[in-house]
């Protein structure tokens, strides 16, 4: 079964029309996994690739490894295609797969990569590489980020089509996933919240009692100076 691309109903993939919107489907292959898809569709279904990539096999002269500028290898693995670099070893993930990878969490998409993807010592400044790199598809400075709290991982994304991994950042980044290092993270940062706000209260708290101790202060001073100038005032009276 495959979803309608208007309303994303299931259909049969031989259905000419949809039966709940009746909208016309058109089936073709995506270019990258050769899955069947109905003509509508923005990504692949199967693998998250944009609908006009190019098939999968040949190396890619215009989508350029980041690291070291040898064309890419786009590959599938399980329900994803990647592109990969054959000398650095790095892979290029857009933004689709990377979603996958964090929200659907599947032990065997999961296998999968970690059984294909290299595992290598994490650096956070590539030894004799640049520190900013260009994203391969829109030639961009990509912003260097840390993938996580606790993950120990910074990655190079673009924020309009994907992000790059150095070799070893996508089997620690998987594994860190899979092992609930998110919601770890994420338990943290509300304990961290929680505990900026506490002391927001306790700073504002003690500012309403300096505040009206001052303002004490100062009614007291004015009053003894309103007395001073009283008993001035009588002086020069007598004396004038």
């Amino acid at each position: 079964m495959l979803s309608c691309p208007r309303c994303a109903a299931p259909v049969a993939d031989t259905s000419k029309t949809c039966e709940h919107c009746t909208a016309p489907l058109l089936l073709k292959s995506c270019g990258r996994c050769l899955s069947r898809v109905f003509h509508g569709h923005a990504h692949c279904p199967a693998c998250g690739s944009a609908l006009s990539t190019t098939a999968i096999g040949d190396a890619q002269a215009d989508r350029p490894c980041p690291r070291c500028a040898t064309a890419m290898h786009p590959r599938p693995i399980d329900d994803l295609v990647i592109d990969e670099c054959d000398a650095c070893h790095g892979v290029f993930l857009d933004h689709v797969a990377v979603q996958r990878i964090v929200s659907d969490r599947q032990q065997a998409r999961a296998e999968a990569i970690l059984a294909v993807v290299p595992r290598a010592e994490i650096y956070l400044t590539p030894p004799g590489g640049k520190m900013y790199i260009k994203c391969p598809v829109c030639a961009t400075i990509m912003n260097r980020k840390q993938f996580s709290a606790g993950s120990g991982v910074v990655i190079d994304v673009c924020k309009h089509h994907g992000a790059f991994f150095d070799p070893g950042e996508l089997p620690a980044i998987i594994s860190f996933v899979m092992n609930g290092g998110l919601e770890q993270a994420q338990k943290k940062e509300l304990e961290r919240m929680r505990e900026a706000v506490k002391r927001e209260a306790q700073n504002a708290q003690f500012a309403a009692m300096m505040a009206a101790r001052s303002s004490t202060n100062a009614h007291e001073l004015n009053g003894r100076i309103s007395r001073a100038d009283a008993f001035v005032n009588l002086l020069y009276a007598l004396w004038r």
